[in-house]
């Protein structure tokens, strides 16, 4: 009977952690048919997304680097 008061932290946890990484409801997102997006505001979401993709591409930099050059060094390596 003493791990009831440890039962129920953990299951609390559980709980928060599955509400803290559950997704926005239907009902917090606004219908696209009943209020039109303002045009800066879609540019600037569109800017966002550019920049989101630019980041990726550089973080492929690095690691494409990185596995080239591991590469060399086994294929040296072997000869």
């Amino acid at each position: 009977m003493t791990m009831t008061p440890l039962r129920h932290l953990l299951v609390a946890s559980l709980l928060c952690t599955g509400l803290f990484l559950s997704p926005v409801s239907a009902f917090a997102a606004e219908d696209s048919a009943a209020s039109e997006i303002h045009p800066a505001i879609a540019q600037a979401d569109a800017q966002r997304e550019k920049e989101a993709r630019r980041k990726r591409y550089l973080l492929l930099f690095p690691a494409a680097v990185i596995a080239i050059t591991a590469g060399l060094v086994i294929i040296t390596r072997r000869r």
